[in-house]
């Protein structure tokens, strides 16, 4: 008499999670709030435990980072990487990857993910420069060709492993076309005048293409004699073409047609009907700008065995004999590359499944984490179980 239950709760078991566990607990108590032993009160009404989730301190986010991968070169100077996630403790022995930026708000310092390895010196070997544009004409069978060097004494490489210099390749498509513009206005008398007009090489979508990609026994004269309905033959220079070298010293070649007018009409007449001793030069010498040219390596094998890594080369300006300055940096070849040599497993063998021992595996079948992939690893052995 005067004996009854009374149903209480413990602490929420945990200290710096965002969830944990209350368990609720059953006392025998007297009418004065004295606890006494449990046979004094009836078992039938005994209260069944319960547990129920409630929140506690939020534990902070951190970075964790993987190991460092190998070096990307085995000689010389390459990178090593690493993946540098935020994570976050969840719910006791629960940690989750979340997003960057919860460990940005708390203003972590996010910890490099690449740093540069260096290997002994890789000696000699061998650099290319890039493939030339193809020879053929459209339609054609031609040649391409790249320069292949040494980056030592020649004789240091092996002459086995030399890469090849030259290929054969494909003329563009016959699709490039001459085109005109109209005619300018004369621009004095007749054996002074001329008229213009502006001559190009375009592709079937109308794209003007460089000169080399037209036939040039068709190319339409870009210069016609003006200044009188009737004019003799006289010398007409055509313009110059470009010059024959991309790079140094050249040659420019240009037209020179002995012509005049009929009734305004245009005709070429014989050179012999025109002043020899007069006649212009038809070739010139050029200049470009220095020889420059980009030549790389061969490619370093991927940083990562699986899922995406990077590969890198050397890349270098070489000006005639010497390493130099001046190539032109728009066509300044790629230095990494991104590669995967196969997809990382995403899920752990069964032989290998079990669950971690740090891991709360009961708690994720409750709160049916399965379908998140870090518990479904951490708990492998209880998801695989755990009833459909």
């Amino acid at each position: 008499q005067g004996l009854g239950l009374l149903k209480g709760r413990a602490s929420c078991g945990t200290s710096c999670v965002i969830l944990g566990i209350s368990s609720s607990y059953a006392m025998c108590i007297r009418y004065d709030g004295v606890e006494v032993d449990e046979t004094y009160c009836d078992a039938v009404t005994r209260p069944e435990p319960t547990q129920e989730f409630c929140t506690g301190k939020e534990c902070p986010p951190r970075w964790e980072t993987s190991r460092w991968s190998e070096c990307s070169r085995t000689c010389g100077e390459g990178y090593q990487f690493r993946t540098v996630r935020c994570w976050k403790m969840m719910a006791p022995g629960f940690d989750s990857s979340v997003y960057d930026e919860l460990c940005r708000n708390a203003e972590l310092p996010r910890p490099i993910e690449r740093k540069m390895c260096r290997n002994k010196g890789c000696g000699p070997q061998w650099e290319v420069s890039e493939w030339s544009e193809c020879s053929a004409r459209c339609g054609g069978k031609g040649v391409t060709r790249r320069e292949v060097r040494c980056s030592m004494e020649a004789h240091l490489c092996d002459q086995s492993s030399k890469p090849v210099g030259e290929k054969d390749c494909d003329g563009p498509p016959c699709d490039r076309r001459w085109t005109v513009s109209d005619w300018g206005p004369c621009s004095g008398i007749c054996g002074e005048g001329q008229m213009t007009r502006y001559v190009a090489c375009k592709n079937s979508n109308g794209n003007i293409i460089s000169d080399t990609q037209c036939d040039p026994d068709l190319k339409p004269l870009a210069v016609y004699p003006c200044g009188d309905k009737n004019c003799p033959a006289h010398w007409v220079k055509q313009e110059w073409e470009q010059c024959n070298a991309t790079c140094g010293r050249g040659v420019k070649r240009r037209l020179v047609i002995c012509a005049g007018l009929e009734n305004g009409v245009y005709k070429e007449f014989p050179d012999q009907s025109c002043n020899s001793i007069s006649k212009p030069e038809e070739e010139a010498a050029c200049f470009e700008r220095p020889c420059s040219k980009w030549f790389t390596t061969s490619w370093s094998q991927c940083s990562k065995t699986c899922g995406t890594g990077v590969k890198v080369r050397e890349i270098k300006c070489y000006q005639g004999e010497e390493v130099g300055h001046s190539c032109d940096t728009s066509t300044k070849p790629e230095s990494r590359q991104s590669c995967e040599i196969q997809p990382c497993p995403t899920e752990i063998p069964d032989e290998a499944c079990q669950d971690k021992a740090s891991a709360n595996c009961a708690l994720v079948l409750k709160v049916k984490l399965c379908t998140h992939w870090y518990y479904r690893k951490a708990c492998c052995q209880s998801c695989k179980n755990k009833s459909p």
